[in-house]
């Protein structure tokens, strides 16, 4: 019993005196005098000379929209909006709003993608009809790179923002077809913008 106790008593010892030399390594003097030096020399930048930022989707602002009738209810609907689709090197990223009007939900219900979907997960499909190939989102490890179906919510009658990433065109083309949900009509020549 005598041995344990020393033991662990050495341990926490130890512990303690690698704690304490960690935090005397760094102050936050010395971070503000970091920090300022690094903004001085133009530091969080990337190599390239661009500037980190945020994108800037405007729900207002969108190529085509359509009223469905969520799958499974005849009360509820919502309106299915398409924003952008943007290619980015071997990428393109689909950015759509949402927006749900649950009749059989309160105005402060939380509403999900997977709500809207008809209790479905969000995966929308890109139909190059030209060229016979359809595009699914990039899927890495049983994920998607897709907005997530179920912690993706906002309000009921209010926009959120929904996303999707799939591989860049295979071929030339300016356009695509989108079915968002295969019960709803699919988006028609939806133009492909470069980012």
């Amino acid at each position: 019993m005598i041995v344990i106790s020393t033991k662990l008593t050495r341990g926490l010892a130890g512990a303690a005196l690698c704690a304490l030399a960690l935090t005397g390594c760094t102050s936050s003097q010395d971070s503000d005098s970091n920090d300022k030096d690094s903004a001085a020399d133009g530091g969080g930048g990337s190599s390239d000379g661009a500037t980190p930022g945020v994108e800037n989707i405007d729900p207002d602002d969108v190529i085509v929209k359509q009223d469905v009738t969520v799958p499974g209810s005849d009360k509820n609907k919502a309106t299915i909006a398409i924003h952008s689709l943007e290619v980015d090197g071997k990428t393109q990223t689909l950015t759509m709003v949402v927006t749900p009007h649950f009749t059989t939900a309160d105005s402060d219900a939380s509403i999900s993608v997977y709500d809207v979907w008809g209790e479905n997960k969000f995966d929308p499909q890109l139909v190059d009809t030209d060229n016979l190939k359809v595009y699914s989102p990039i899927s890495d490890t049983y994920e998607m790179w897709a907005s997530d179906s179920v912690f993706t919510e906002t309000k009921n009658n209010r926009p959120m923002i929904v996303w999707a990433v799939f591989k860049a065109p295979e071929n030339d083309i300016d356009a695509v077809d989108i079915r968002a949900q295969e019960n709803w009509p699919k988006f028609t020549d939806i133009p492909i913008t470069e980012s």
